[in-house]
Parts: structure tokens; C-alpha cells; sequence
């Protein structure tokens, strides 16, 4: 795949791959840089964190020997100011008696002091130059005998320790030494020496020499130095190296560092030993200004710097690589698309050598688009052309009450350029019965005349309220009347006054006979139809009036959902082809309540108001059932339970009122029945739905929210029960239900792509194309060629 697209890449430059792959690549070095710069500053974090670990470390040790140190001076101070001190260091060379037993006493009194002091301390003494004698816990000696006998050091006699005794030491410590004892085993101590007594420098008489096992010290750092394979070093001021961990002592070091290069209390310095590069931090004592110093190889202390170099390095490999792969990858996926539709807009234009003489794949497209939109704005334009077209046919609707409830919600209305700001509507109805003083009779002067009344209607209604005008039927014409909510106690009055002004201004200016009636008002946009049986009915009235007394002239009367009482009329019932589809459309809503509103109010229309015989009634009766049974047929279901129940109507003889009250009972079970079966959201509700789309997949508004609105029900809750019942979500099926129509288009008749996408719901070919390559990886064009194909 690859190396076939690669040759193809080379025989076209002006491929849409190529500025895919360039932007991956793009996007793929910034990364690269970001993820340098986070290399770069995670190792430098890491080494920061090594660094401050390990100085965190040797502080701690530095603390730590500080503490024991801070013993000893308080060991020498305890002693110094000892009461008995004085005694020792004033005596003279020959001890009188009472002396000789004040020093043992005092000997005895040290022996405390070393049981108090730290594990550091391994013996102490206190040397007194006049009397050349050494005390010490619960011991009295000479340097003879503790020097060259109990502790023998190396090159340094009793006569060396006597002359250094005689001068000044403030708190000196001396390196660590190997000293043989007297039973044979080697000890390494470090000594300190401080000159008694205090604050006469220049009369030493005395000195407290201390001899601090080095052993005791190292277990203090040991542990420290074993952690990352480095050694421990402490260093005093004249540049002697006090003790350390190194097993070869302070040979392997000499010259390694010096004291007065460890520059400031803290610090890392790189060095070289012996060929081998190493880093050592130190910190500075508190106490006597020793240098810690903690040397580490580098390879040792940079070890996790390393690991993390490694790593960085690799992933940033891995990376390169992998996202140069990807980069081809995504870009290859990406431009196949692009490659489908250019594919199908040369198979389309018929023009390949064409386009890519005028530029690339993206110029083909551009220009396509740009024609495309020359056609959307042909068709905005004549959609707007039709737009009035569409607003009467639906304020026809409106009127005569046959608008979906969907079709009364306030986005629906203003879609359909409707914008009631009230809640109350009436219906005004003007029948033209004579233009013969205004015109000559004939078709071309009608269009006319309602041209002109539903002006002046429109304007005579906006002077209190807003009015929408629309031609019926040849000479007739309805406005409907929005009400103004601060105006609907005065509303009766103000139609009353519209319909007569209309009536007289038609009359004297332009000598038309025409007959106005009203109907309502009524509150809810639902109720609409209701006012427009009323006017209906008000007008029927009228005109059979005129056809009575014919000297009368027209007239202008307004109606209402329970016309006023008139003079009996055996003529026949009033059951208008209106009332029976707002009744039929109501029932199959299952709105009890307002079905039985319209029984009444036609039951009130031709009993009360005129006046129909006991004959004409039992036809109004029969009507009305018939009108039962036409909506039974769309429900054969319910036919069975509804007979039932009509059966009774033959048993009322010739009690109409009771035969009228039976029929209401009947029609407010057929409402429960049908409100119950639409309340089933299973397979009654299923069957609905995919009969919907059946009947409508070729209109290209049809989706899951206009189904919703045409059940009245939520799109969620229309989603779910249809997934339920069906197992399958409502907008595949609605693709599966138009993809099985394209393709039988596709097959059996030589229509364009633009036509088939016409029929199946599609606005243009590019969103059939786009939606048929989703589902069948194909084009439509390339499914039909292998029909062909395999014809």
C-alpha cells in the first residue's frame, strides 16, 4: 500500500498528500524540540535532586558529629571548673598527704564523668605540669607509665607528650593515629588537647587530653559512604585529614583537595583521583571548622542522571520514529477522503485533464465548492420566492385547523414566519357575493378582489390587534385575529366593529357585496379551528339569511363557538366538511375534552340555533357516527370494541338527547383506547415510527427531532424506545431505509446522482456521496459501475 502510494505521490506533485505530511511533520518536530528541552531540564533536576540528597545526607552526618563533639567541650568545661581542679594543678612536685588523697578523691569523681560521657570518648586525663601527674577516671599515673606503657604512639615518647603539654592548646585535635595499647590490640584515636587553667593563656599549668575512639566516629558516616560507593573525609583547618572511610587511610587522598579549596560552608567540587573523575560535596562544622567531605565517583552519583538520559533518549527515538510512521500513516488516512472526493468530482465534471492542468487536488475542490454554492444560493433564492407560497398554504392550514401539533410550537411558527405575541385568537370570515359594481365578473378580476379586502382587513384589525390575512377559495377570504392580551374583554366588540366597518368600506368605496362573519375569540393557538367552524357557521348563517329576504343586502354578523339562538330551520342539519376533520383530528389525539367540546358545539349549532328537526337530527346522528367509523378504518383494532358499544344507539328509539349523550360516551372511549395504544412505546409505536420514515425518507428535514415532534414526544425518549424495541438506533435505521433505496435507484433507472439524492432525502450529491461512501466504502458512481460491471 504504501510503496504504491509513494509512486503515486511521484507521478503527481500537486497531491493533497503532500501538504498533509508536511504538517504532520511540522507537528512532529515541535514535539521533538518540547520534548528537548523537558530532556534537558529533567536531567537537570535529577542532578539537582542527587546533589541536594547527598548534602542533605552529609549535613545530617555533620549534625550529628557535631553533637558528640559539643559533649566533649562539655566534658572539658565540667572539668575545668571542677573545685578541686585548682588543688591538682598548684601542687608541687612532692604530693604532701593531704594532697595525694584530694587527688585520689578527685580520680574517683572523674570516674562519673566518663561513665556519662558519649561512646566517642574511649579515656581522658588531666596532667598537671607541677606535680608531673596524670589523673583520669578513678586513675593517678605519670606520662611514663600512660605513654611508654598503657598507650604507646607511634614516634611520640612521654618526654614528646610532657613538652607539648607545657604549651598553649585551645581545644586542638589532632589526626587519627594507630596507638599499640598495653594488652597488645590497636587502637585508632584522635586526640584533643585543651590548656588549664582557663583565661591565662600565657600561664599553662596543665592540660585535658581527650582520646576519641575513630572507630566509634566512623560508625557515624560508615553507613552514609557504603550507600552510593564514596568515602567520607574529615579535614581540619591546617589541611590534615582528621579520619576517613577510605581503607587505605589518608595516603589514597593526599592532595586529592585541599582545606582552603573548599571554598564557603557548602559546596560540590568535580575532581580527579588516580585517573578516575569524582565528585565531592562537603559541608563545614559548627563546632571546630572541620570540612565533611563526601566523595563519590562520577559514575556513582550520576547514575540516575544517566538512567534518565538513557530513557529520555530512547523515547525520544522511539518518537522520531514512530511518529514519522504515524505521520505517514494518519496522513495517508486522512487524504484518502480527499482522494474519494476528487475522484468523484472528475467522474462528475468529466474533466480530469482539465482541473489538474488548473492547479491540485484542493483547487478541484475549492472550485467545485464554489459552484456548489452558486446552486445552494439559485435554490435559497427561489426557496425564498416560495416562502410566501408556503406561509398561505400554511396559514390555511392554520385556519381550518389542520395543523400538526408539532406545527404550533413557537419555533415551528416562527420557522414558518409566525410570531403571535398573544394567547387569544379569533377568525374572520368574508364571503364576496357580488363584483359586478366593481368589476367586470371574471377570473382575472378575483385575484384582485382579495387582494384588496385582505388589506383592508389586515389594516382595519392592526389598528387594536394584529391580523394575518389569507385568500380561502374564490371569493373568499379569512383573516386570522391575534387578540391583545390587555384588549380581550373588549375583544367581541372590537371583531364586531372590524367586521362591520369592513363590511360598509367595501360597500361605499368599491361597491363589492360581501358578507363578513366571526368566529371566536378562543385561547391557544390548538383552538384556532374552533374559531373557524364558528365564523363558518355565523357566515352560513348569514348567507342563508340573504338568500331569505334578498332585499336585505350583505351583512356583517360575527359568530361564536355557541352561535346565538335563530329562527328554526327545517332544511337539513349543518355538519361541514371543516367540523368533521377538526373532529377526526382531535379523536385520533385522544383528547377527550376537546371532542367533546366540538359534539356540543355542533349538537348546539343546528338544535339550538337552528332549530333542526327530529328527522334532520337522526341524520346528524348517523353522520356523526359514520364519521366514527372512517376513523376506525385507519384502526381495525379497536373496531370490534368501539360496535359494542354503538350498538346501544339503536336500542334509544327516538330519545335524540339521550342518543347524542350515549354517542359522547362512545367517543370518549375511543379516545381512551387510542390514547392508551399511543401510550404503548413498544411495537405499536415501532410500526409507527418505521411507517413514518417509509413515507417520508425522501424529505431531507426528516430526522430523529422531526419524528419526535410528529409522535409529540421527546427525541430522548423517542431514541430509547425505539433502540428498545428495535435494538437499533433510530438514525441508522433511517440511513438503513434510504441506503436501501438509493441502491434500487442506483440499479434500476439511469437517474443523475442529483436527482437520486433528491428522492432520498438529500439536498445536493455531496451529501449523498459523503453518506453513501460511510456506509457502503464505496461511491455511488462506483457502485453503479460495478452493477454495470457485473450486467
Amino acid at each position: 500500500m504504501i510503496s504504491g502510494w509513494m509512486q503515486g505521490w511521484r507521478q503527481r506533485k500537486d497531491s493533497a498528500m503532500v501538504p498533509l505530511f508536511a504538517s504532520y511533520i511540522v507537528i512532529l518536530l515541535l514535539a521533538i524540540v518540547i520534548g528537548s528541552m523537558l530532556y534537558w531540564k529533567a536531567t537537570t533536576i535529577v542532578q539537582h535532586t542527587v546533589e541536594n540528597s547527598n548534602a542533605a545526607m552529609l549535613q545530617q552526618l555533620r549534625e550529628v558529629v557535631d553533637g558528640r563533639l559539643r559533649e566533649i567541650e562539655q566534658l572539658e568545661q565540667q572539668i575545668a571548673f571542677h573545685p578541686k581542679l585548682g588543688k591538682l594543678l598548684n601542687s608541687d612536685r612532692v604530693l604532701a598527704e593531704q594532697e595525694a588523697y584530694a587527688v585520689v578523691e578527685f580520680a574517683s569523681e572523674l570516674r562519673r564523668f566518663k561513665t556519662l560521657a558519649n561512646l566517642l570518648i574511649y579515656d581522658f586525663y588531666i596532667y598537671a605540669d607541677a606535680s608531673q601527674t596524670l589523673v583520669g577516671p578513678g586513675v593517678k599515673s605519670t606520662p611514663q607509665i600512660l605513654f611508654d606503657g598503657v598507650y604507646r604512639f607511634p614516634g611520640k615518647s612521654s618526654k614528646d607528650w610532657t613538652e607539648e603539654f607545657q604549651r598553649l592548646a585551645m581545644r586542638k585535635y589532632d589526626p587519627s593515629v594507630s596507638v599499640q595499647s598495653s594488652d597488645g590490640a590497636p587502637l585508632s584515636l584522635i586526640t584533643y588537647r585543651q590548656s588549664l587553667p582557663y583565661g591565662n593563656p600565657g600561664d599553662v599549668r596543665g592540660s585535658l587530653i581527650v582520646m576519641i575512639d575513630e572507630s566509634q566516629l566512623r560508625a557515624l558516616f560508615d553507613k552514609l559512604a557504603a550507600v552510593n560507593q564514596g568515602e567520607i573525609y574529615i579535614v581540619d583547618s591546617e589541611n590534615r585529614i582528621v579520619s576517613s572511610t577510605a581503607t587505605n587511610g589518608s595516603s589514597s587522598s593526599a592532595g586529592l583537595f585541599s582545606y582552603g579549596g573548599l571554598n564557603g560552608e557548602t559546596g560540590k567540587q568535580e575532581l580527579v583521583s588516580e585517573g578516575e573523575a569524582t565528585i565531592a560535596s562537603y559541608t563545614t562544622s559548627g563546632v571546630n571548622g572541620w570540612k565533611y567531605v563526601y566523595v563519590v565517583p562520577s559514575d556513582v552519583f550520576l547514575d540516575q542522571v544517566y538512567t534518565v538520559k538513557k530513557w529520555a533518549l530512547i523515547l525520544l527515538t522511539l518518537c522520531v520514529v514512530g511518529g514519522v510512521a504515524a505521520s505517514l500513516y494518519l496522513a495517508y488516512r486522512n487524504y484518502r477522503p480527499v482522494r474519494d472526493v476528487v475522484r468523484a468530482i472528475r467522474t462528475w465534471r468529466a474533466s480530469d485533464t482539465v482541473q489538474e492542468q488548473a492547479g491540485g487536488e484542493y483547487d478541484l475542490i475549492r472550485s467545485t465548492i464554489e459552484s456548489a454554492r452558486l446552486t445552494e444560493s439559485r435554490l435559497r433564492e427561489r426557496l425564498e420566492q416560495q416562502s410566501p407560497i408556503i406561509r398561505v398554504n400554511f396559514l390555511r392550514r392554520l385556519i381550518r385547523g389542520y395543523a400538526d401539533p408539532a406545527e404550533l410550537k413557537p419555533e415551528a411558527l416562527v420557522f414558518a414566519g409566525f410570531s403571535f405575541q398573544w394567547q387569544s385568537f379569533a377568525v374572520l370570515l368574508i364571503e364576496v357575493d357580488d363584483i359586478s359594481g366593481f368589476a367586470q365578473a371574471g377570473e382575472r378580476e378575483w385575484p384582485f378582489v382579495s387582494f384588496i379586502i385582505a388589506n383592508i382587513a389586515g389594516e382595519l384589525a392592526n389598528e387594536r390587534h394584529q391580523g394575518y390575512p389569507v385568500e380561502l377559495d374564490r371569493g373568499r377570504v379569512a383573516m386570522l385575529v391575534n387578540v391583545r392580551q390587555e384588549r380581550e374583554g373588549e375583544a367581541a366588540a372590537d371583531l364586531k366593529a372590524v367586521a362591520g366597518g369592513l363590511s360598509t368600506l367595501l360597500a361605499d368605496r368599491f361597491r363589492l357585496q360581501a358578507t363578513v362573519a366571526v368566529g371566536g375569540p378562543v385561547s391557544g393557538a390548538s383552538r384556532i379551528g374552533e374559531a373557524f367552524l364558528a365564523a363558518l357557521a355565523a357566515l352560513e348563517e348569514e348567507l342563508s339569511l340573504g338568500r331569505e329576504h334578498p332585499a336585505a343586502g350583505p351583512t356583517g354578523g360575527a359568530g361564536d363557538l355557541v352561535p346565538m339562538s335563530a329562527e328554526p330551520d327545517e332544511t337539513g342539519y349543518y355538519y361541514p366538511l371543516e367540523a368533521e376533520q377538526q373532529l377526526l383530528n382531535v379523536v385520533k389525539s385522544g383528547d377527550s375534552e376537546r371532542a367533546i367540546k366540538l359534539l356540543d358545539a355542533i349538537c348546539a349549532d343546528n338544535f339550538d340555533k337552528r332549530g333542526i328537526s327530529a328527522v334532520s337530527g337522526r341524520y346528524l346522528l348517523v353522520h356523526l357516527t359514520g364519521t366514527m367509523y372512517r376513523l376506525l378504518q385507519s384502526h381495525p383494532g379497536l373496531k370490534q370494541l368501539v360496535t359494542e358499544q354503538l350498538v346501544s344507539l339503536d336500542n334509544k328509539g327516538g330519545d335524540l338527547d339521550e342518543a347524542f349523550g350515549e354517542l359522547k360516551r362512545v367517543y370518549v372511549a375511543l379516545c381512551g383506547l387510542l390514547r392508551e395504544r399511543r401510550g404503548d412505546a413498544g411495537d405499536r409505536l415501532l410500526s409507527g415510527v418505521r411507517e413514518h420514515i417509509e413515507r417520508h425518507y425522501g424529505d431531507n428535514m426528516l430526522s430523529v427531532n422531526s419524528i419526535a415532534d410528529a409522535f409529540e414526544l421527546t427525541p430522548q425518549y423517542l431514541s430509547t424506545v425505539f433502540k428498545k424495541a428495535s435494538g437499533q438506533n433510530l438514525a441508522d435505521y433511517i440511513a438503513e431505509v434510504r441506503l436501501r433505496e438509493a441502491k434500487r435507484l442506483l440499479a434500476d433507472t439511469s437517474e443523475t446522482l442529483a436527482a437520486i439524492a433528491l428522492r432520498v432525502g438529500y439536498a445536493n450529491d455531496i451529501g449523498f456521496i459523503r453518506f453513501f461512501k460511510k456506509y457502503e466504502g464505496v461511491t455511488p458512481g462506483a457502485y453503479r459501475t460495478s452493477l454495470d460491471t457485473d450486467r
